[in-house]
């Protein structure tokens, strides 16, 4: 039996029951990679998602930490056993116009970013990588088992071109990931707002394609989904807190001084607690939302975005992924719903800041 404690303390440390230890400050500071027994979404995929070959199947709880060890159902895949026109594609040629290409491929040899590979668990596109550990010594794995596939010599082949966009998205979200894990400053302000501000934007759309609000409906839902990402982010105190003095004036200027006060002094603190809070919450104080609930809602935001975003709903260390997944023009994302997003919120800007934060 493997000890989930053992082998993913702290940040991706998953609870046997979420459900005691609801989030508020007391389970100490939070950071954008929190536990994934928080995430409403992952306990719903965890209970119906069976995993393994053969009637041997496994809930994602007691899978996922077989990734960090040997000789478990995944192996771990050397940068030497990359097949060579995967190295050139990937870090050496000109397909990828990137000034930290040279720092993810240090990253990969140093063991910091593990790739990890499996024929017998098929974990849901959406868990792309698990964290253990902090600070300098924090190491991230990363499951390349969708792109990948072993040959008869032990190297590892591109299953199909698309595949290189793909595999890119995640060693670049990964490494993004575990330098925001090392430092133990904030995220950068730039890559910070656009995070907050795509999230908003995407979840106001997931909304509205339900609803179908007015123009100012959807912009004080909108602001209200950022203050929600804050929190999943950050806790409420610090999240709630730096969505007032950073966000909320900066990014909503169709949002008078009257109206913000007014959706501020409706809402529940609490709410912003859970996806599940958020959506009985909007219910209650916008009547029009009457026919909300969240599996509704986890369900339109995966039609609408592609089901490899769906973590990012309630789980915002993944949201980093599908943030990448776009830069990268990746095939198992809706790049038509979520370019036009990037495009509005920042998304040039991230793209730098995460180059910038890689190359240090």
């Amino acid at each position: 039996m493997i000890d989930k404690r053992q082998y993913l303390p702290e940040l991706s440390w998953i609870r046997e029951q979420p459900e005691d230890q609801p989030l508020d400050e007391a389970i100490g500071e939070r950071h954008i990679f929190y536990r994934l027994g928080e995430s409403e979404l992952f306990n719903y995929a965890n209970k119906n998602t069976i995993l393994g070959k053969s009637g041997s199947g496994q809930k994602m709880i007691d899978v996922i930490p077989r990734m960090v060890l040997d000789n478990e159902g995944f192996l771990q895949v050397e940068y030497a056993s990359l097949d060579k026109v995967i190295q050139y594609e990937l870090f050496e040629g000109p397909r990828y116009k990137m000034t930290c290409k040279k720092s993810i491929r240090d990253l990969i040899d140093q063991g910091r970013i593990r790739m990890v590979y499996s024929e017998e668990y098929k974990l849901p596109t959406c868990v792309p990588y698990i964290i253990q550990g902090s600070g300098t010594v924090s190491r991230v794995y990363v499951n390349v088992s969708d792109f990948l596939m072993m040959d008869a010599h032990g190297k590892y082949q591109i299953t199909a071109p698309r595949n290189y966009n793909a595999l890119m998205a995640i060693l670049f979200a990964a490494a993004v990931a575990l330098r925001i894990t090392e430092s133990s400053s904030a995220v950068p302000a730039d890559l910070a707002d656009g995070l907050v501000l795509a999230y908003a934007a995407m979840m106001e759309r997931v909304i509205n394609s339900m609803v179908h609000m007015d123009q100012l409906l959807r912009e004080k839902v909108r602001y209200l989904c950022a203050e929600f990402c804050l929190v999943q982010m950050y806790g409420t105190v610090k999240g709630q807190q730096m969505f007032f003095t950073r966000y909320a004036g900066k990014y909503f200027p169709k949002l008078s001084k009257l109206v913000v006060e007014s959706i501020d002094s409706q809402f529940q603190t609490d709410s912003f607690d859970s996806l599940s809070l958020f959506i009985i919450e909007l219910q209650r104080v916008y009547p029009v939302m009457k026919g909300l609930d969240d599996y509704k809602v986890m369900s339109a935001w995966i039609k609408i975005y592609g089901a490899c975003t769906a973590m990012s709903i309630d789980y915002i260390g993944y949201h980093i992924y599908t943030i990448c997944m776009v830069l990268m023009e990746s095939p198992l994302i809706s790049r038509m719903a979520l370019e036009p997003v990037m495009e509005k919120n920042k998304g040039l800007e991230m793209y730098r800041r995460m180059q910038m934060m890689l190359e240090r």
